[in-house]
């Protein structure tokens, strides 16, 4: 029986763990199709695009199928979208109506932008478009490209690779023959680095791809010249020398034309919840918010000390202007500084509370012993009229030390409570201060948009002494 029970508590702790680490995943999930949506809404495509993929992977739930066919299309990706989209509205089953009506929308908008390719070639080879890999002839059917001037690469061992533009239209069929030709020496590769997205990339002054570049450029061995080409930009030029079976790389700049750009820039305005943050477009350090630039897409860098770093692929359009607000988020550090810092507010709160609390018992307490020496003085002023027992004596100037200790005795309650009274009223003004101090702090320890890490804390209480006096207060800024 003991055995049972054991293998029951056994199984028992397991589904309670499980059940622990389902809800761990859940958790994530939900968390990542939030942040999915955030840049999203932010403009960050490709950022949303993997929020978005890995809260389905934890989930499997297929209406977030329809936000990744979303961004898709919001990335020019219709064959990606398409795909995507027939994934979710395949078993439309516990997804909203209205998510599914929209998604339904999309999956028609998007499939008529997708043509069919169809590439024959007099060897079997590896076709690519826009560097990537597509499939390889013979095909057995022609593939799914997305309408527009693309750039078809054929390779195959042993040939000389072929690099083409194709012009591919939106529910039609284009048919491409290529004819390729042996190769002297081995094939050779190139990898390129270059920090401005959209640039085309000529070797030799042939159109080979479009940066960012996902994978190197195949090409014949020998020398090459090698040169970025977009609209606004000087091109600086760059050379490498390829041996047989060899990979180079190579990194190219591009400068902005003034006299070409004022032609084609628009407007950008960077809202940003830090100051002194560090913005690089491009790779190109920026010092201003407003910024002018070529139209095009751009590659948008954000960084400050003790935040996480922000990046986004943002689009200028020629001749128009837009807001692009970004909100930096604190590291782990950071936050556990903000709680640190929300602990100390509020142990200044208790006590400000505290010590107000005490004054505030002082300044009652001196009421009651003003009282109780208002009293005292009733009963003395008493003996010292006519007719009081203490008359006679002090009229005369005798000594009688009974009458006199009364006096004293009034004196002393009196002063004490004078002196209880001014205490009280000191107590409870630091305590007042202590206490205003504390909201002060909590309430910038907890606006995490206003953090800052670069001089420390933003409020430093302080407190002096001094034979003449004290004081207290708080430094900082805001």
């Amino acid at each position: 029986m003991r055995q049972i029970s054991a293998i029951l508590c056994c199984c028992m702790t397991l589904a309670v763990a499980g059940a622990a680490v389902a809800g761990d995943v859940r958790t994530e999930a939900a968390d990542r199709f939030d942040h999915g949506l955030r840049l999203f809404n932010e403009g960050d495509n490709p950022g949303a695009l993997l929020e978005f993929k890995r809260a389905y992977e934890l989930s499997g739930e297929r209406s977030i199928l329809i936000n990744v066919g979303l961004v898709y299309a919001e990335m020019g990706r219709p064959v990606d979208a398409v795909e995507a989209l027939d994934k979710a509205l395949a078993q439309p089953a516990g997804i909203p109506d209205a998510q599914v009506e929209r998604g339904r929308h999309v999956r028609d908008e998007q499939s008529a932008r997708i043509g069919r390719l169809l590439v024959t070639t007099s060897l079997p080879a590896q076709v690519e478009i826009d560097n990537l890999v597509v499939g390889r002839t013979p095909m057995t059917a022609p593939i799914p490209v997305a309408s527009g001037i693309r750039l078809l690469a054929v390779v195959a061992p042993g040939q000389v690779p072929v690099h083409q533009e194709v012009a591919i239209s939106g529910g039609q069929q284009a048919q491409v023959t290529v004819e390729l030709l042996p190769l002297q020496g081995a094939l050779a590769h190139l990898v390129v680095h270059t920090a401005l997205p959209g640039a085309d990339v000529l070797v030799d002054g042939k159109l080979v791809g479009r940066t960012p570049l996902p994978a190197s450029v195949s090409l014949p061995p020998g020398h090459h010249d090698v040169t970025l080409r977009r609209p606004g930009y000087r091109a600086i030029p760059a050379d490498i020398t390829l041996a047989d079976g060899s990979t180079g790389e190579v990194t190219l700049e591009a400068a902005e034309n003034p006299d070409d750009s004022a032609l084609v820039s628009g407007q950008i305005e960077l809202d940003i919840n830090q100051a002194d943050a560090n913005v690089t477009v491009d790779g190109v350090p920026r010092f201003r918010t407003d910024l002018s630039l070529p139209a095009g897409p751009h590659r948008l860098s954000v960084t400050r000390a003790g935040f996480l770093p922000f990046e986004r692929e943002l689009t200028v359009d020629k001749g128009l202007s837009k807001t692009v607000r970004i909100s930096l988020q604190p590291k782990e550090e950071l936050r556990n500084a903000q709680a640190r810092r929300r602990r100390n507010a509020w142990i200044w709160v208790g006590a400000g509370v505290v010590v107000a609390g005490v004054g505030t018992y002082l300044i009652l307490q001196a009421h009651s012993d003003q009282h109780t020496a208002d009293t005292t003085y009733d009963e003395v002023n008493k003996t010292l009229q006519p007719g009081g027992s203490c008359y006679q004596v002090f009229k005369g100037d005798l000594a009688y030390t009974g009458c006199q200790d009364k006096i004293n005795r009034w004196r002393r309650m009196q002063d004490d409570a004078n002196l209880m009274k001014w205490i009280g009223w000191g107590t409870a003004g630091l305590g007042a201060a202590v206490l205003v101090t504390g909201v002060i702090l909590r309430i910038v320890a907890n606006n995490t948009d206003n953090v800052t890490v670069a001089a420390g804390p933003q409020l430093q209480p302080f407190a002096w002494a001094e034979s003449q006096g004290g004081g207290f207060g708080v430094l900082g800024r805001f």
